[in-house]
């Protein structure tokens, strides 16, 4: 390996192999380990951190979840060590730049859910001057790759702790008849700009979800999920190696990641509670009902324009901008909001 670099390193091979050559480096940096740590690429990995809090490994109750309660203090220490975890995985597969979202809606809007004055470098939040969708927003071409922290289950998962799609307001959220997670729909956005999601983090429900859907992607357990509102966590320790370890060998195998692939045209269905909440969906999104009256459904041929109807149906859209006050400081934005 080291007569490889140093024949690199002088120049000592045929102008002609020069494509053959960028290509070798980049699969010996991303793939070769030498004590204990991956050499460096010769173009620096760029990832997209996304983390929600449902999933957090100490987060057993729905208190911990919500902006205002004791708990949520507590769960803000917790999703900044299950974080930490993952960069340090992330950190030592040679990634140097880490890019972090906020993807849960506590209600927090003075600063992210995060501890962010504890986030590990060389990790840094991403924030706005207006809302974005966390999802099809927050990245672009330029990154190499998706890691989802304290992700949970989808809607319709019964066993889920807290289980739903992007709101609880609907019980089902399906796309062409398959239940989707709001992890697959990360997963959806990023492979439109050929971006794996390699590494994902969660209670045991949402593994199986991940698994079907995408079995090429590394999962860490970090919590039991008894029911929906109730999860047993694991030992610290012992959560902290495994989103270590799913980070890590997320990038390691990097160039064997898949991308989801579902093809459309699309047909998005949201299930409701009771009909009259599926009537004020459809005349939100000017669509129809099917199939029992509680379900509202719309189209599109392309996933992310389906994705962003679908979610009109639960009355969310993202939070108007403030007026700002003379002499206040900026307001940031870690992401869309529920109003």
């Amino acid at each position: 390996m080291r007569l490889i670099l140093d024949i690199v390193e002088a120049g000592l091979y045929p102008r002609g192999m020069n494509k053959l050559v960028k290509r070798l480096l980049g699969a010996i940096g991303i793939f070769v380990l030498a004590g204990g740590a991956v050499l460096p690429s010769q173009r620096p990995l760029r990832v997209l951190l996304l983390y929600d809090m449902e999933g957090i490994s100490e987060a057993t109750r729905a208190a911990f979840v919500r902006n205002g309660t004791e708990e949520y203090a507590q769960a803000r220490v917790s999703l900044t060590a299950d974080v930490n975890a993952a960069i340090a995985g992330l950190k030592a597969a040679g990634v140097s730049e880490i890019i972090v979202v906020d993807g849960h809606g506590s209600g927090n809007s003075a600063s992210p859910d995060i501890l962010e004055d504890r986030l590990a470098s060389p990790a840094r939040m991403i924030s706005r001057d207006a809302p974005f969708d966390i999802y099809m927003d927050s990245y672009d071409s330029s990154f190499d790759a998706i890691v989802a922290v304290a992700m949970h289950a989808g809607a319709g998962n019964a066993a889920g702790f807290l289980s739903h799609t992007y709101s609880g307001r609907g019980v089902e959220y399906r796309v062409n008849g398959e239940p989707f997670n709001e992890t697959m729909i990360l997963a959806m956005g990023g492979a439109r700009f050929k971006i794996p999601l390699i590494a994902v983090s969660g209670d045991d429900q949402l593994e199986k979800e991940i698994r079907r859907s995408l079995p090429g992607t590394r999962y860490a357990v970090v919590k039991h999920a008894v029911d929906r509102s109730t999860a047993e966590p694991l030992a610290r320790a012992e959560i902290d190696r495994r989103i270590t370890e799913a980070a890590f060998e997320g990038i390691k195998n990097l160039g064997q990641a898949g991308l989801i692939e579902r093809r459309g045209p699309f047909r998005f269905a949201v299930s409701f509670r009771t009909e009259e909440a599926a009537i004020a969906a459809a005349q939100a999104a000017g669509t129809g009902f099917v199939r029992d009256g509680t379900t509202v459904s719309v189209r599109a041929d392309d996933f992310v324009d389906g994705y962003r109807k679908s979610i009109r149906l639960y009355g969310a859209g993202v939070n108007p901008s403030p007026v700002p006050v003379p002499g206040s400081p900026p307001v940031r934005y870690w992401g869309a909001r529920f109003p």
